[in-house]
């Protein structure tokens, strides 16, 4: 069956070079670290009173 689909040879010098692999720059993080536990608690916060106004404004308009 391979000599159906043989079809040559590859040539080496054709065959493109490895370059080795440079991982990009990564910004100089903050070492503070309250940034990140504001914005934490802001995460969770934040929907919490959406969701707080929301039935507030559900309970409101139901009363009236």
């Amino acid at each position: 069956m391979m000599e159906q689909y043989y079809v040559g040879e590859i040539d080496p010098t054709t065959i493109p070079k490895k370059t080795k692999y440079t991982p990009p720059k990564q910004p100089h993080y903050n070492q503070d670290k309250t940034s990140e536990f504001i914005i934490k608690i802001l995460q969770f916060l934040v929907p919490l009173a959406i969701l707080g106004l929301a039935v507030g404004i559900r309970i409101y308009t139901k009363a009236a």
